[in-house]
């Protein structure tokens, strides 16, 4: 990017903040005005913490897509020195499978040395260093196709779920909690958060259901947003972002990013088609 681009995103960064949390502020807690999940709920959930050269931790949300690969948030594993994958549970205490790694992936346009910064393509990918056993408890969920990249889901109600803060500044919690959300047109969007740098034709954005306090919070970073397919299939439409700088609970909705638009860059990275 030209540093004329660099100033632009300097500039622009006061209108929007990550959903990533640092644990030298607080431990993992939880979804905004959520629910408590059940064991096996949500099959296609990992929790994230990783490492940077400096020794900091910070805690995001992922998806799992396949034996080997996970989803996240580009900001939650740039510059990372280790990425500690928790899966297979809802209490954070007691997951089913633990994996270490530093195999991980920012897509192309996403620029790691700004990775403290809030920016557009914050999606990213988790290489495992062992194959995935599927169960009960553990199962890949669908991306959303190329073909729907630019779909629009104004109304339509979705699920996400995530470790994050309960609250702006919220308390913590050690038990997986998930919510419904509500599409939310992107020019809408980019006018409630203030920017349309960083709401684009690769957001997808959502607001609360039918509590105005419902969304995502710290911690949140890199949480599936899923919806039910007209084929009644599950397929994971999004990656968390942002949220409003204005806070967590506020009623504004919730940034993130459509895979859909980077089946290319992850077929050339994985060398598999999760398109359909």
């Amino acid at each position: 990017m030209s540093l004329l681009g660099v100033v632009a995103l300097l500039i622009l960064v006061g209108t929007s903040v990550s959903a990533e949390q640092s644990l030298s502020q607080k431990a993992g807690s939880r979804i905004v005005s959520g629910w408590e999940a059940r064991d096996g709920q949500f099959p296609y959930m990992l929790y994230l913490r990783s490492v940077d050269v400096h020794g900091r931790i910070s805690a995001c949300g992922g998806s799992i897509i396949h034996h080997k690969w996970g989803m996240t948030s580009a900001r939650c594993i740039a510059r990372r020195v280790v990425i500690m994958l928790w899966a297979g549970m809802v209490d954070l205490s007691r997951p089913r499978v633990y994996i270490e790694t530093a195999s991980y992936f920012t897509a192309p346009e996403y620029m790691d040395d700004l990775h403290q910064l809030t920016q557009p393509h914050d999606i990213g990918l988790v290489g495992f260093n062992r194959h995935l056993e599927y169960s009960q408890f553990i199962q890949p969920i669908r991306l959303m196709r190329s073909a729907d990249m630019n779909k629009e889901y104004a109304g339509v109600k979705m699920t996400t779920s995530g470790w994050g803060t309960d609250w702006t500044n919220g308390n913590p919690t050690q038990i997986l909690n998930f919510v419904y959300l509500r599409g939310v047109n992107n020019f809408v969007c980019a006018l409630w958060l203030q920017s349309s740098f960083h709401v684009r034709e690769s957001t997808i954005c959502a607001g609360p259901y039918n509590v105005t306090s419902q969304g995502i919070c710290s911690g949140d970073s890199g949480v599936p947003l899923i919806l039910l397919e007209e084929d009644g299939q599950l397929t994971q439409v999004g990656v968390g972002s942002f949220v409003s700088s204005f806070g967590c609970h506020v009623g504004l909705p919730n940034a993130f990013v459509r895979p859909g638009h980077y089946h290319d860059w992850i077929r050339a990275v994985t060398g598999i088609q999760f398109d359909w």
